[in-house]
């Protein structure tokens, strides 16, 4: 395995777990408090994406793009619009 390889590996587990986190938070809530744990729902979210992003950077696939960003988040929000509209949104 090359140092590239490891590191898509480690970049595909990251992404596993701020999914595995994310779910946990649409479960129980983004304050909610694990048993045994000192950090809410939100805090670790946060904190998989940190792990994330440092293996982002660790690739070098850290080139954001402004443009593309505020593309994605136009296009969230008419998503949720439209789920709004078909009644499968609330606030």
């Amino acid at each position: 395995m090359t140092k590239i390889q490891h590191l898509l590996t480690c970049l595909a587990e990251e992404c596993a777990e701020v999914a595995q986190r994310v779910s946990k938070a649409q479960r129980f809530g983004l304050q909610e408090v694990q048993p045994g744990q000192p950090l809410n729902n939100a805090e670790r979210i946060v904190k998989e994406l940190n792990d994330l992003w440092a293996v982002v950077e660790m690739l070098d696939l850290c080139h954001v793009d402004r443009a593309a960003i505020e593309e994605k988040k136009r296009k969230v929000t008419q998503f949720m619009e439209y789920a709004a509209k078909c009644g499968t949104l609330t606030e």
